[in-house]
């Protein structure tokens, strides 16, 4: 046995009860850094229930956004959300993408963005043939309200009484186009583009300050992927970071 596992041993007894007399200090001291660290409850199987998994022979992007979108069907990370916090679950969204993407932070944004739809369809105005849908997810009705009911409400830091499901969306489509092109410039172009035709196009559309927000946040997000490992989410979204 060499030295270290020797002190380790022999400090054993010690350190057990350093931590029962000063848990509650440390677990109040945890609270106040307000940590984004992920424990183990939020690292659960993904599998199929089904007899049969048909997704095993989908391309891998595919294959990767169901087994995403059935985390978040999942009752457990809707208890955890309630639990931890909804920065903690936007969060847990992204490292649950990068770990099925083994790394690809492009890959891995696209999966958050599949993810986080809020909406079953996209409908569009056309002139003079009228109104032209576009489906962002083949989920059927019973497993997409059951996604979207368990999908952070609050994602924006500027009003927290706000329903921000809608804003994850933007987030992380403005972070994946900022990875993706690596300009500032262009995407933001980009976003008010988008922006102003949905006011104008778009179904039920409107121009929103606080999902041009949402976009300004995921484009720092996105851009400070290409030389930050490790940054998350709630480091962009609640300056965690700072």
């Amino acid at each position: 046995m060499n030295r270290t596992r020797q002190l380790l041993f022999i400090n054993f007894p010690l350190s057990v009860l350093f931590v029962l007399c000063c848990s509650p200090f440390l677990r109040a001291q945890s609270e106040a850094d307000d940590s984004v660290w992920l424990n183990s409850d939020w690292y659960y199987s993904t599998g199929d229930s089904s007899f049969i998994d048909l997704s095993g022979f989908l391309p891998s992007l595919l294959k990767n956004e169901i087994h995403l979108k059935r985390y978040l069907r999942e009752e457990r990370f809707y208890i955890l959300r309630k639990q931890y916090d909804d920065t903690l679950a936007v969060d847990a969204i992204f490292d649950h993408a990068m770990l099925l993407a083994e790394g690809n932070v492009k890959e891995a944004l696209l999966l958050s963005l599949f993810a986080v739809m809020d909406h079953r369809q996209l409908g569009f105005k056309i002139p003079v043939v009228g109104s032209l849908y576009i489906p962002l997810t083949y989920e059927n009705d019973s497993l997409f309200r059951l996604r979207r009911m368990h999908l952070p409400k609050k994602v924006l830091n500027d009003n927290l009484r706000a329903s921000d499901k809608d804003k994850l969306q933007h987030f992380f489509g403005s972070a994946f186009l900022a990875y993706e092109l690596n300009s500032n410039t262009i995407v933001r172009w980009i976003g008010d583009l988008l922006e102003l035709g949905e006011d104008r196009f778009v179904l039920g559309g409107r121009n929103d300050v606080r999902d041009q927000l949402a976009n300004e946040r995921g484009r720092e997000f996105g851009l400070r992927l290409h030389h930050e490992d490790g940054l998350l989410p709630s480091d962009v979204l609640w300056n965690r970071s700072n």
